[in-house]
């Protein structure tokens, strides 16, 4: 649990200062990010999330060399295996991941 606190610190910041309004939807050590201002607890919430801004985030964090859930539908089951040269990682990827998602159009 305290691996996925640090992750949703992370993700929250970097989504924060991007500008982003965003959800992280948490049970222990699991966590999704949806791009929402409300609350998301259940599909037909999560369905109403601007998933659009998903892919463009998932692939920049891609770039940057980790490996998340590849769909807005799916979680982040975070371990005690990741440390601190992991955290570092992920970190240092999620500011462009946080500006791709700022910066995703909405299809037509």
């Amino acid at each position: 649990d305290r691996n996925a606190d640090r992750l949703a610190g992370l993700l929250t910041a970097a989504l924060n200062a991007a500008g982003v309004t965003h959800q992280l939807a948490r049970g222990g050590n699991f966590l999704s990010v949806f791009f929402t201002g409300e609350p998301v607890a259940d599909f037909a919430a999560a369905k109403a999330s601007q998933t659009w801004r998903f892919p463009p985030f998932f692939h920049a964090l891609l770039d940057g060399g980790v490996y998340a859930p590849p769909s807005a539908f799916e979680t982040w089951f975070v371990s005690a295996a990741l440390d601190d040269d992991a955290f570092a990682r992920i970190e240092a990827a999620l500011p462009a991941a946080a500006r791709a998602a700022a910066e995703a159009k909405q299809p037509r």
